[in-house]
């Protein structure tokens, strides 16, 4: 097999589900809870990960043509927008230990909101700090006044 073959959008599909099912697989119990939706879920993810396998070794027998993943200028600039936000998730879920639910919420929702303003004026910046201050006030109110729902509470102002 060569080098170009391992580019196959079937095969890199297959190894993404595949470490996606092996991700979710982990601390899965035996509470019906963690297994009747988030199982069955994971089971489909482990079949369209074998289905996408088997498609890309029958091409592959069949000497067809690979479908190459190939990067164009406005795909990496996605995937850096993927990276970006990947990295903001990564650091709410950090955060959210330390500060708890809402001041983390608060942090990511605004950092996530200043990043995607592409027109940086003064006006624009402005509106991307207060619409997320807005949105986390009345989402606050909703959620713990409206349907009294519980939230993870911080290591550091634990009181």
């Amino acid at each position: 097999m060569n080098m170009k073959r391992l580019a196959d959008r079937d095969l890199l599909t297959a190894i993404m589900l595949f470490g996606v099912s092996a991700l979710f697989s982990v601390g899965s119990s035996s509470d019906p809870k963690d297994w009747a939706f988030p199982l069955l879920a994971n089971y489909v993810t482990l079949g369209i990960a074998i289905a996408f396998l088997a498609k890309f070794i029958v091409a592959s027998v069949r000497k067809h043509v690979p479908d190459l993943l190939v990067m164009t200028a406005d795909d990496k600039a996605s995937a850096v927008d993927v990276v970006v936000f990947m990295v903001i998730v990564l650091a709410f879920l950090l955060a959210m230990f330390r500060l708890g639910f809402w001041p983390s919420s608060l942090i990511m929702l605004i950092g996530a909101s200043l990043y995607l303003t592409r027109e940086r004026t003064t006006r624009n910046i402005r509106m991307a700090i207060i619409a997320p201050i807005c949105i986390s006030i009345v989402a606050f109110l909703v959620f713990t006044q409206v349907f009294y729902v519980p939230f993870p509470e911080s290591s550091w102002f634990a009181g």
